[in-house]
């Protein structure tokens, strides 16, 4: 909520005045703050698509956009019904576009759709994480 705040330049009070729930006003924080979903250029080949999903989703997590820092986040997902405010707002409508990105992969015989899992479109962006978070800096391209 103090980051919601700082954001709008009023204080955390005048935030809970207005009547919305915590939820509702994080979800909408989230979804304006959060860079738009770009959806994939066709003629470009599956790997380069995900290879700009993966860079943008690397930039969002590195403070590169106005997205809140992984610090913010953190503290976002402490609490379970804010987990599921993330998940709705971020983490679902980037999972998708991964999904479709894959395939298309498969669509095009660059993936083969036995090794296509529910959990596959998930593993890019959990490793750029787990990355992130161990060693504190972003991944490079390789």
């Amino acid at each position: 909520m103090e980051w919601i705040a700082t954001r709008a330049q009023i204080g955390k009070q005048t935030l809970y005045r207005r009547g919305v729930s915590k939820s509702d006003l994080v979800h909408a924080a989230l979804v304006f703050a959060a860079p738009p979903l770009r959806e994939p250029r066709s003629g470009r080949s599956p790997r380069t698509t995900l290879l700009a999903a993966f860079t943008a989703h690397r930039d969002v997590l590195t403070g590169k956009t106005a997205f809140p820092s992984l610090e913010t986040i953190t503290q976002l997902l402490h609490e379970p019904e804010m987990r599921g405010v993330f998940a709705d707002a971020v983490v679902n409508p980037r999972v998708k576009i991964v999904e479709s990105i894959l395939q298309d992969a498969v669509d095009v015989g660059e993936a083969d759709p036995a090794t296509i899992t529910p959990l596959t479109a998930r593993i890019g962006p959990a490793l750029i994480e787990h990355h992130f978070l161990v060693t504190g800096e972003p991944p490079n391209r390789r």
